[in-house]
């Protein structure tokens, strides 16, 4: 009895957590005068307009600004899995003077609110004339990943026994080569929960793109929502749509990424 009481109340709060996302859904498939008139209603009473998605992908130029957030979050994965793999390996598997100092300064940097080092980055970016480009955009996204992916791929590697280690470098391997013949596929656990993290972080930043960019042809999908919602008159049914576009691909990449995002947060976080 008690069991079925707990099912229900979690079915109950979560057609209650679902029906923001099926109003979304159901507004983004309205008129616009639809959507003024009947705000509360999820569905919509003149038929689906899909139309509606078109006029937001190619008038509203949605296009390219998916176009600029899939380029940013696909560099950002690889440039923070190459560079931080490396750096979590050093860290667990060579000995070298100030190797600790190093870790643990990355380590201090999870305290510090990113927001704070706004100011200095936007003047390192307009000084090497990064403004409006791409790598202004990535470069301090990779770099604000470091502390927890550094972490989280020191502590993996330490889970890999030391021996294996040992016995390539009988076999002849060198270290790059023991690195990523064999550490690098042990690792990818944790490389998918960097990963998924990564890319919902930077498909999802708004502030930083916002800060170093503006030029409308430069704008990701978030700033392109924002200036969609910055209108005087806001079409409701569009404003809709542009997030339905915004959300989809991390609905459709994290479900197939969540085994693998699970087993790389509990796997690496057992042995420092």
């Amino acid at each position: 009895m008690v069991k079925s009481i707990k099912h229900i109340i979690l079915v109950l709060y979560g057609l209650v957590c679902l029906y923001p996302f099926l109003w979304m859904i159901g507004t983004s498939l309205k008129t616009t005068q639809d959507a003024l008139a009947n705000p509360q209603s999820p569905l919509p009473e003149g038929g689906f307009q899909w139309s509606v998605f078109g006029d937001v992908w190619n008038k509203l130029n949605f296009y390219r600004f998916f176009v600029n957030s899939a380029v940013v979050s696909i560099i950002v994965i690889i440039g923070v899995v190459i560079i931080y793999t490396m750096m979590g390996y050093s860290f667990s598997k060579f000995r070298y003077r100030g190797k600790k100092a190093i870790y643990y300064t990355f380590i201090a940097l999870l305290l510090v609110p990113g927001v704070t080092t706004l100011i200095p980055l936007y003047i390192n970016m307009t000084n090497l004339g990064l403004e409006n480009t791409y790598i202004g955009i990535i470069l301090p996204m990779i770099n604000g990943a470091a502390p927890f992916a550094i972490f989280l791929f020191t502590s993996y590697f330490r889970t890999i026994p030391h021996e294996m280690y040992e016995s390539a470098v009988l076999d002849g391997c060198g270290s790059f080569k023991i690195y990523y013949k064999i550490y690098l596929p042990l690792a990818l656990p944790a490389i998918g929960t960097i990963a998924i993290m990564n890319f919902i972080g930077s498909w999802n930043n708004v502030l930083w793109p916002m800060i170093i960019v503006n030029d409308q042809h430069m704008f990701t999908l978030p700033m392109g929502l924002m200036y969609l919602d910055s209108s005087s008159f806001k079409k409701w049914n569009e404003l809709m749509a542009g997030a339905l576009i915004t959300i989809v691909p991390i609905l459709i990449a994290f479900p197939f990424m969540q085994k693998t995002y699970i087993k790389g947060m509990t796997v690496g976080s057992v042995k420092m």
